[in-house]
C-alpha cells in the first residue's frame, strides 16, 4: 500500500492516530485527532507531543515514549490531556516504526477514555448509594420519575411487612391504599416538576398497606428529586410511620375539632381534612348555608334552632358515602368534602344534600321546612384549605342572591 493509501485509510479511523518523529515533534495528524485535541493539523505540526499532555503526567509519558523503542509495541497507557485540552483521559499505544515502510516514525494511538470512566465511576456510585439504601435504618424508597421502587431498605420488612427483593420493580401506588393513591401521585408530580432543592421535599400523609393484610399504616413521605443527579437518578422518598403520632394527637384533639351542638367535626378538623387532599384533583368542596334559618331562630328561640342544627346535621352526614367529610362550618353552615369523578355526580351529590335539608324536620313547635344555598369547588394548584373554601363560600352566596329561601313553620 502506498503511502497516500495508508493516510487515507489512517484518516477515517474513529481512534486519533499521531505520528511523531524521534524527539517527538508531530508531523502528521488524522481528523480524529483534531476532533479529541482540538487543533487541525497545521497547528499540531511541530508541537512536541508531551507538551500536549497533563502536567502530572508528563514524566509517566516520557517514559513510556522512550521504552516503547525497545518493544515495538508499547504497553497500552492511560494519561491525562492538558486542561486547555478539557482535561480528557485518553488511553495510548505507541509503535515504533522508525526506519520502517512509508510511515518511519513513531505512531501513536489515542483513544478517549473520558465518558467511559465517568460511566464507571458514576456506575460505582450508584451502586454504593443503593447499597446505602437498602441498608437504612428507616424507611427509604429510591422511586424511578416513572413511579416503580428501585431499591429499598430493609426496614420496610420491620415497619410494612414487605421483602425488599419483592418491593423493588413495583409501583410505589402498590404500597399505598387505593383512596389515598391520587394523593401520592399528586405529589410525586409535584416533586418532579419543581426544580432540584429548590422548595424541598413534597410531603403527603397516606395510608399504607401492610404486608399482605388489610392492615394499614399511617404515614408520611417525604420526597426529594434528584432524578439529574447522576448518582440517584431518581426520587428519594423517605418515611415514617405516624400512626402512634395520629393517635395521640386524637386523644390530645378531643373536642377540640369537635362542634360541641352537632358532635361534627368543626373548622379546625375541616382544615386539616383539606390539607391532605386539595392534592387530589377529584376533591370536591360543597358549602350549604341554610335559608331562612335566623328568622326561626329569632321566632322560636335558640334552643329550638339549636335542636334544628343537631337534626340537620345528622342528617347531612347519613346523606353522604362513608368516605366523606361532613363538617360544621359555623351557625347555619355546613361544608361536605366530596371526591367525585365527575360533575354530574358531584351536582347529583349535592341535590341530595338540599333535599336531605328541604324535608321537613318535626319538632315539639311543629314541622319546620328549610331550604340551603349551596356552593361548589374544585381545588386549584397553589390552593390553600382558607382559599377553597373562600370561593365555595362565594359561590354559594352567589346562588343565594339569585334565590329565595323558603322558611316554613306548620303548628300541630
Amino acid at each position: 500500500m502506498d503511502r497516500e493509501s495508508l493516510a487515507d485509510v489512517v484518516q477515517s479511523l474513529p481512534d486519533a492516530v499521531v505520528v511523531v518523529d524521534r524527539m517527538g515533534g508531530v508531523r502528521w495528524s488524522n481528523g480524529a485527532a483534531t476532533r479529541l485535541l482540538g487543533r487541525p493539523p497545521e497547528e499540531l505540526a511541530g508541537t512536541n507531543v508531551v507538551d500536549l499532555v497533563h502536567p502530572d503526567d508528563v514524566e509517566l509519558a516520557r517514559v513510556a515514549f522512550t521504552g516503547v523503542r525497545r518493544r515495538v509495541v508499547g504497553n497500552p497507557l492511560e494519561l491525562r490531556l492538558r486542561d486547555e485540552e478539557r482535561g480528557k483521559l485518553v488511553e495510548v499505544v505507541a509503535a515504533d516504526l522508525v526506519g520502517a515502510g512509508a510511515v518511519g516514525d513513531l505512531v501513536l494511538v489515542l483513544r478517549d477514555l473520558t465518558e467511559r470512566r465517568r460511566r464507571q465511576v458514576a456506575g460505582a456510585e450508584v451502586e454504593r448509594f443503593r447499597n446505602l439504601i437498602r441498608n437504612a435504618a428507616s424507611v427509604i424508597l429510591l422511586v424511578r420519575p416513572t413511579g416503580e421502587v428501585e431499591a429499598a431498605s430493609a426496614a420496610v420488612t420491620r415497619v410494612l411487612g414487605h421483602e425488599p427483593d419483592l418491593v423493588e420493580s413495583r409501583p410505589l401506588a402498590e404500597l399505598v391504599v387505593e383512596r389515598d393513591r391520587p394523593v401520592l401521585a399528586a405529589a410525586l408530580r409535584r416533586a418532579l416538576e419543581a426544580p432540584e432543592h429548590s422548595h424541598g421535599p413534597a410531603t403527603v400523609e397516606l395510608s399504607m398497606q401492610r404486608g399482605d393484610s388489610r392492615d394499614t399504616v399511617d404515614f408520611e413521605l417525604s420526597i426529594v428529586n434528584l432524578v439529574d443527579d447522576p448518582t440517584v437518578g431518581g426520587l428519594v422518598v423517605s418515611g415514617q410511620d405516624i400512626s402512634q403520632l395520629r393517635a395521640a394527637q386524637t386523644a390530645l384533639d378531643g373536642t377540640a375539632t369537635l362542634d360541641p351542638l352537632t358532635d361534627l367535626p368543626n373548622r379546625t378538623a375541616l382544615c386539616h381534612r383539606l390539607e391532605r387532599c386539595l392534592d387530589d384533583p377529584k376533591t370536591a368542596v360543597i358549602f350549604l348555608d341554610l335559608d331562612g334559618f335566623k328568622p326561626i331562630n329569632d321566632r322560636l328561640g335558640t334552643e329550638v334552632g339549636d335542636q334544628l342544627l343537631r337534626l340537620l346535621g345528622d342528617r347531612l352526614r347519613q346523606s353522604v358515602r362513608r368516605a366523606d367529610f361532613v363538617a360544621r362550618y359555623g351557625g347555619d353552615e355546613f361544608v361536605v368534602v366530596a371526591r367525585t369523578e365527575h360533575d354530574r355526580d358531584l351536582e347529583k351529590l349535592s341535590q341530595r344534600l338540599v333535599r336531605a335539608i328541604e324535608h321537613p324536620t318535626d319538632l315539639a313547635v311543629g314541622a319546620i321546612r328549610l331550604s340551603a344555598s349551596v356552593g361548589l369547588a374544585r381545588p386549584y394548584p397553589q390552593d390553600t384549605p382558607e382559599t377553597i373554601l373562600a370561593r365555595a363560600d362565594t359561590a354559594m352566596y352567589t346562588a343565594k342572591i339569585h334565590s329565595e329561601g323558603l322558611s316554613q313553620v306548620v303548628t300541630g
